[in-house]
Formats: C-alpha cells, structure tokens, sequence
C-alpha cells in the first residue's frame, strides 16, 4: 500500500473545514498538545459502515467523542472492524496506559505535521510532498506564543521530520538542542516535554503511567480524581 492522501472526499473535507486540523480540542484552547505525523487509516475504513461514522464523529468533535465513548478514539472501540495490531491502533492503545480520565477532554489537543488525513506506511519523500509550510506556521505559532500549555514531542518526530522542517523552511525554532524524556525547556509559559513515541514499542507500561502524572498534574488533577 503506497503512502499518501487518504481517498475519502468526505475526510479531506472534514479536516480542511477545521482551519487548524486537530483532534480532540481546539489546539487554541487546550492546555496539552500532543505534536504528531499524520492521521493514518486504512484505505478500507470509509467503506466500513456504519463504523465510519465514529471517525467522522470522532474528527467532528474529539471531545465530545471521548466522552460519550469512554476513549478517546475510535480505534479503542470494541467494534473496530479492521486488524487491531496494526496502523494506528497501537498508538492508541498506549496512549490509553496513561489513564486519562475522559473529563481532560476538553484540555488535550493532538496536531499533526500534516493538515491532510493520509494511509499507507509513512514514506518521507512523499511525506514532504504533502507538507504544508502554512500549517507548519500554525504549528510553530502556537507554540513560540509561550501560552500556558504543555506540548508533547517524540525523540523521533522531532529528528526525522521537525529539524528538517526547520533548516529547509526556518520554522521550529524552538526545538531543544537534546532531547531526553522528560523537560526539555520553556518558552514563556509553554513547557516543552520529551515524551515517547506512542508507536514504539520499546517502552514499559510505567513509561506512559508517569506521562499520564505529568499531565495530570500540569491540568491539576491527581490519577485517583
């Protein structure tokens, strides 16, 4: 399967109404940012009705979503008709261990460095064909304003794409100079935060637990609230 944009009209549709394309809450008015690739499915998924519907909901209002469903995408449903070990069920599923309850809804915001819905295994050359300079700009907007918010980056998305980004179009400035899990640093009131890859497979259940206490904590809420 190639990688590209995702053949639904009705996908592309939906994130290009967005203005600033996002999951879950308004990336504006969130206090958690979580910095990702892309949304990816299947190519198979918008001719799965009616379970369609749930992405569309899902893409329609992520918070809502959430908590009408009890997680917080609807790759975690238990009707998901596709293989659960692949694309971005995993990534899911571990964001799950941190244990977030459903009422943060409304405080977490996930972005991606593409503006557009996307399937098929992530090939850089055709990623940089879909790039967009003018929703990297959203991006690094949001970010060097220094608002009070807490914005979640990968060892790998930083290096891989993030730092290409910034020395072939000068956005992301802001990245660290090293990267570890954990603080990296602060711009304003914006706390940078090196956080796993949800897709990796090489951290333990604690790794996301204790993710899950620094958000809790930075939204101030405690795991037993």
């Amino acid at each position: 399967m190639s990688y590209g944009l995702h053949p639904s009209e009705e996908l592309q549709r939906l994130f290009r109404s967005q203005g600033f394309p996002h999951q879950g809450q308004d990336p504006e008015r969130a206090a958690i940012i979580i910095i990702g690739l892309d949304a990816n499915y299947s190519p198979e998924i918008s001719s799965r009705q009616p379970f369609f519907q749930r992405i569309i909901e899902y893409h329609s209002d992520g918070v809502g979503f959430w908590r009408r469903h009890g997680v917080h995408h609807p790759f975690l449903l238990p009707d998901y008709p596709l293989n659960k070990t692949t694309g971005g069920v995993p990534y899911h599923r571990r964001f799950g261990w941190m244990g977030l309850d459903p009422k943060l809804a409304d405080q977490i915001s996930f972005i991606e460095l593409l503006d557009v819905p996307t399937t098929g295994r992530t090939d850089r050359s055709h990623f940089w064909d879909l790039f967009s300079i003018e929703h990297a700009g959203r991006i690094d907007s949001l970010v060097s304003s220094g608002s009070r918010r807490l914005v979640l980056l990968s060892n790998s998305l930083v290096s891989n794409y993030m730092e290409q980004a910034r020395k072939r179009w000068g956005v992301f400035d802001w990245l660290p100079t090293d990267f570890r899990l954990g603080p990296l640093k602060a711009i304003g009131d914006t706390q940078l935060l090196g956080a796993p890859h949800f897709s990796a497979t090489k951290y333990k259940k604690e790794v996301f637990h204790d993710l899950g206490d620094d958000i809790r904590k930075f939204c101030g809420e405690s795991r037993d609230a």
